[in-house]
């Protein structure tokens, strides 16, 4: 792999037609609107350009944005040319797209939301309805009446923005919660 660096924008297009460039990669400190531009400019001279892109620690909006427009791999700008390689070579054999873990991170965060804070008790309510118990089964296992167990079943929905006992299961399950 070789880099060919080229700080100026109107050279950007020429230089990526006379090297066959592949990837396009940009420094943090470019505005959006300056990437938007050179990679449209070089994309005309190599359709089939692809994007890198470093970015700030946790920026999961422009990340996001840039990879809706293309963009295959946006890392966190403190990442080292070695490690940007691999990521290039990573997304151009496997055809995926890359990202740092802590952008994964957020953008996980966001589309699942918080994970909730359970109590004891809910702990041990939602374990019984994995298990498929009915609320006089649970009331029974726990030493607490049906009302009770109905309290923190419908705690539990709250939570997790369940309609079902089921689906608060599921939600538990697909964040370790259960």
């Amino acid at each position: 792999m070789e880099i060919h660096p080229c700080s100026d924008s109107d050279l950007l297009a020429p230089t990526i037609h006379s090297v066959q460039a592949d990837w396009m990669l940009v420094g943090e400190k470019i505005d959006d609107s300056e990437i938007h531009r050179a990679f449209g400019r070089a994309k005309a001279v190599r359709e089939d350009l692809n994007l890198a892109i470093l970015g700030p620690r946790r920026d999961w909006r422009r990340c996001e944005r840039w990879l809706r427009r293309g963009c295959r791999v946006y890392l966190e700008d403190t990442v080292g040319l070695d490690r940007m390689a691999e990521a290039i070579r990573s997304a151009r054999d496997l055809g995926i797209n890359v990202t740092d873990r802590s952008i994964f991170q957020v953008l996980q965060e966001r589309s699942a939301g918080p994970t909730p804070h359970l109590t004891q008790r809910e702990h041990e309510v939602l374990d019984l309805l994995r298990r498929g118990l009915r609320n006089q089964d649970i009331a029974h296992a726990l030493h607490v009446t049906e009302n009770t167990v109905e309290y923190h079943v419908r705690h539990l929905l709250a939570k997790f923005g369940a309609r079902s006992r089921l689906e608060a299961v599921e939600r538990a399950s697909a964040l370790g919660l259960a």
